[in-house]
């Protein structure tokens, strides 16, 4: 997925009205279920409850180097805010500085998003162009 702002919007709006397809494509399949038993979608209804977790432990798995990205990138700058010498011309580098660290900060952030995203965004895509009233 790219790591800007505006797409990692777009796959969330698209991950959003996936959901929303699947949603209203399963509803009317647990309905059916629940009325008459031994007529239900039980492989579609089985897929409800197992691939969630998976996609969303995916998503942990892909965002966690992102994370651990964010952390680094805090821990190096406080280090170096805390050893930063003192004084009128200190001020302007240090404001520089945390200029230039809330820029990584957002750069890592877009990507933990996207690489955490992706696999949910894959599947729910998946499933929704899946359950699509055939034309």
């Amino acid at each position: 997925m790219p790591l800007d702002a505006f797409s990692l919007a777009a796959a969330g709006t698209e991950l959003a009205l996936a959901s929303l397809q699947v949603v209203n494509a399963r509803t009317p399949m647990i309905v059916q279920a629940w009325r008459e038993p031994l007529s239900g979608n039980y492989a579609e209804l089985s897929r409800m409850v197992s691939e969630k977790p998976l996609a969303f432990a995916r998503g942990a798995v892909a965002g966690g180097p992102g994370l651990l990205a964010m952390a680094a990138e805090s821990n190096r700058y406080l280090t170096d805010a805390w050893t930063a010498p003192v004084g009128a011309a200190a001020g302007l580098t240090a404001a520089w500085g945390l200029v230039q660290f809330w820029g990584r900060m957002a750069t890592l952030g877009l990507a933990w998003q996207s690489a955490a995203l992706a696999p949910v965004h894959a599947v729910a895509t998946a499933n929704a162009r899946r359950l699509a009233p055939k034309r």
